[in-house]
């Protein structure tokens, strides 16, 4: 007997106003519409809080999970309106085309009129996705407009001020001003540094002395333990051009990950100020030059990350990622002593770690590596394909299912996981591991030793990004 196509509702909300649609109507809404159309709900995805023009269904907290490994489980996808599930006629594309190779499913709007199945619905719905587009992009280039005339006023629009002023109320806006705490806080720091002290010195000393830190003293600290003082922090706040009181904003740097902060100008070129400098120029000059000595004296971190099983090797101490960490010491005869070793992030001698250090080779790659090869080496390498239902093609029923329905299907590439990792790179194995879920507590031989943490279904997880 042919069963009743299953339905999957998804909902969305970017934020929630009396001139919003709810997720609750939403909801009701889709309902009734299955039930007319003699469908089953299997379930709801609730994505609430989240922009459509920013994030894509597969990348959805509830959504991807259903798109992805619980795709086998519903027919159709309904939502209340197409903008509601997508506003880029990219993304519109990119659904259709995995609907089609999915068991042919359907992506079905509640309250517009069309079908996907057919070449009449789908122009339809590229149509109305790029009015949403259309509606979306007017949408954020007015609040663009308003951030670019925020930006450059002498307005405080953030939420935490620069660590080293506090802000204050004035004609219904906030400014900024040095707070006298915190700035004596910065220009301690810069003092010490200038004297040729370093970061990881002056942290521990804030830390023995209980000197609030940025996440206490905007109340972010989320590591349970109170004033955590970090390098990475303290070289930010000392070599951000907000100490002279200009206005910054963050900027994306090629390639890298992370941002820098880089001056505000004005229509007519000119730097942006909102407060009185917390240091002068010369100071702050003084500052940077001793910092980019420092730098110098102990080597810079490579451009190119090279720390080997990145993301999966763990500090068994804390728990953060373990990183590769190279110092250079200038000899005598002029040449350097390079070390490398890999560590946690947390700073050495921190409370929030025990810091532990090991020897990148022997003491993390080749063990790891040897422990991955015994666990799971002669697991065999799979990758997944989806199945459609058997009867939906006029065959007959899988003997070893009652009732035949849409699954994932592990096919083995001929190879085991060991086979496949000695034809690897170490980079390329981290990225299985990665994908696999795979990670390892690291601990000192002393101390018991790394453990291997791997989920029972890291073959099925590694299944999905294979060929």
């Amino acid at each position: 007997m042919e069963r009743s196509p299953r339905a999957l509702i998804t909902v969305r909300l970017t934020i929630e106003t009396e001139s919003t649609t709810s997720p609750e109507r939403q909801v009701a809404e889709c309902t009734s519409f299955c039930e007319r159309r003699g469908w089953k709900v299997v379930g709801v995805a609730r994505d609430l809080s989240v922009s459509a023009t920013a994030v894509p269904p597969w990348k959805r907290p509830e959504l991807s999970q259903w798109l992805d490994d619980r795709a086998p489980e519903f027919d159709v996808v309904v939502f209340w309106r197409l903008d509601r599930f997508v506003r880029r006629v990219g993304d519109l594309h990119r659904m259709i085309e995995w609907a089609e190779s999915h068991g042919d499913k359907g992506l079905v709007s509640a309250t517009e009129p069309f079908d996907l199945t057919s070449p009449t619905g789908k122009a339809t719905a590229t149509m109305i996705a790029t009015f949403a587009q259309m509606e979306a992009n007017a949408a954020a280039e007015r609040v663009a407009s308003a951030r670019a005339h925020l930006l450059t006023s002498t307005r405080w629009g953030g939420s935490s001020p620069p660590f080293g002023y506090r802000t204050y109320a004035r004609d219904g806006a906030r400014y900024l001003e040095v707070s006298p705490e915190t700035a004596a806080i910065v220009r301690e720091a810069a003092r010490r540094v200038m004297d040729g002290e370093s970061l990881n010195a002056i942290c521990r000393d804030f830390e023995e002395r209980g000197v609030p830190s940025p996440a206490d003293t905007y109340q972010r600290n989320k590591s349970g333990k109170d004033f955590i003082w970090y390098p990475r922090t303290l070289k930010g706040i000392l070599t951000s051009p907000t100490l002279l009181g200009w206005k910054t904003r963050s900027e994306d740097v090629p390639g890298k990950k992370y941002k820098k902060r880089v001056l505000v100008h004005d229509q007519d070129g000119h730097p942006v100020r909102v407060a009185e400098g917390v240091l002068g120029q010369e100071a702050f000059d003084r500052l940077q030059d001793a910092l980019a000595e420092s730098a110098s004296a102990t080597g810079r971190r490579s451009a190119a990350p090279r720390t080997p099983l990145l993301d999966v090797i763990k500090c068994g101490g804390c728990g953060k990622n373990l990183q590769l960490h190279t110092t250079r010491k200038r000899r005598q005869d002029g040449s350097y002593r390079i070390t490398e070793k890999i560590r946690c992030l947390s700073r050495v001698g921190s409370p929030a770690c025990p810091g532990y250090v090991f020897l990148p080779d022997e003491e993390i790659v080749t063990p790891v590596l040897g422990m991955l090869a015994h666990a799971v080496g002669d697991v065999p390498v799979t990758r997944r394909e989806y199945v459609q239902r058997a009867r939906a093609k006029g065959e007959a029923p899988h003997p070893s299912r009652d009732v035949d329905e849409d699954h994932w299907r592990f096919v083995p590439l001929g190879t085991t996981f060991g086979e496949r990792w000695r034809t690897l790179g170490i980079s390329e194995i981290g990225e299985d591991l990665v994908r696999a879920g795979i990670t390892i507590r690291c601990h000192p031989r002393e101390r018991g030793g790394h453990v291997l943490g791997i989920p029972e279904d890291f073959q099925e997880r590694l299944a999905k990004f294979l060929t």
